[in-house]
């Protein structure tokens, strides 16, 4: 019976101080990482809340608020669910696929436009130019303008009384166009501008690409007898490939992003030659008070955006060298 007590008995063993100090070191790591976490949560805390009561739930309630038929001076118990009828209304408005197409013309002009010339001005200041500091200075200072300040400075140059109709006028021009105010000039103006105040992140960001290609290979293709042009589109071109993509995408979205600078220079006029889509919703909201409605555009634009980036996404496998 005693050994039969002996035998169900748990084998204790003495793991020697070794095992207790590798124990010991273990029980600290996790301690510590638990303290590395506990510290990250809450530093990202603010921003994570800040971002679900100002952008989480205000997108939620525009989904749910494009299916009904709600006034924004109306109480929300007098709304209903329409279902489509927004979204169905939205593509037999004339004037909002009026907006919709200038919000299209608009990133098709501002694209292209900002990542040309900031690849173009990056690659100049690389190759080496006097006062280098001072010029990557005048071309991001813009970038962290006030928006409004820069639109109240370009009204005063370009405006009927401005110094550009001056010098026209000056030089023997009868009727100087006056950029901002008309029909046909109105949106490429405000692109321009735009392309102005935003180049500087394009510009800052492509010249640190540029500085991480590879000398070596530039200067082997060099001694093969590649011409300055074969260089910049084989070895440059897909060398800063990565960066191109990040910039591509970011240029779309703030491109789409453009109520500011519209509302600041010109308000959407004139008649309706810088409506956009973003004017367009934010008159249906606030001035015509069919919130539902504008919810719903809003939304669609939403879509739009996600869909060009997917786009971009699964495209970028093709032409970006990682």
């Amino acid at each position: 019976m005693l050994q039969s007590i002996r035998q169900n008995e748990p084998e204790i063993r003495f793991a020697g101080p070794g095992y207790l100090h590798v124990k010991g070191v273990q029980i600290m790591k996790a301690r510590s990482q638990r303290s590395e976490n506990l510290t990250g949560a809450l530093f990202v805390a603010p921003y994570l809340i800040g971002y679900v009561i100002f952008q989480g739930l205000p997108f939620l309630i525009a989904m749910i608020l494009g299916f009904t038929n709600v006034r924004y001076i109306s109480k929300i118990e007098d709304a209903s669910f329409v279902g489509l009828e927004n979204f169905i209304r939205m593509f037999k408005d004339v004037d909002t696929m009026a907006a919709l197409g200038r919000t299209g013309l608009y990133s098709l002009i501002y694209v292209p436009l900002i990542m040309v010339t900031s690849f173009f001005i990056a690659y100049m200041v690389n190759k080496g130019i006097h006062c280098k500091n001072l010029i990557r200075s005048m071309f991001f200072l813009p970038y962290v303008s006030n928006m409004v300040a820069v639109a109240v400075v370009f009204k005063l140059l370009l405006g009927p009384n401005g110094p550009l109709v001056y010098l026209l006028q000056k030089v023997g021009m009868e009727n100087p166009p006056y950029l901002l105010y008309g029909l046909n000039t109105a949106l490429p103006t405000v692109v321009c501008i735009a392309v102005w105040k935003g180049i500087g992140l394009n510009f800052i960001t492509y010249l640190g690409a540029l500085q991480n290609v590879s000398a070596d290979l530039l200067e082997a293709a060099e001694i093969d007898g590649a011409t300055k042009w074969e260089r910049i589109w084989h070895i440059v071109i897909p060398s800063i490939s990565p960066t191109t993509f990040f910039l591509l995408i970011s240029s779309v979205i703030t491109s789409l992003q453009n109520f500011t600078t519209i509302q600041a220079l010109t308000g959407g006029g004139p008649g309706q030659a810088t409506t956009v889509m973003s004017i367009n919703i934010i008159r249906t909201a606030f001035s015509n008070y069919q919130t539902g409605y504008a919810s719903a555009q809003a939304l669609i634009m939403f879509l739009i955006v996600l869909a060009i980036t997917l786009v971009q996404w699964q495209g970028q496998k093709k032409w970006v060298n990682y």
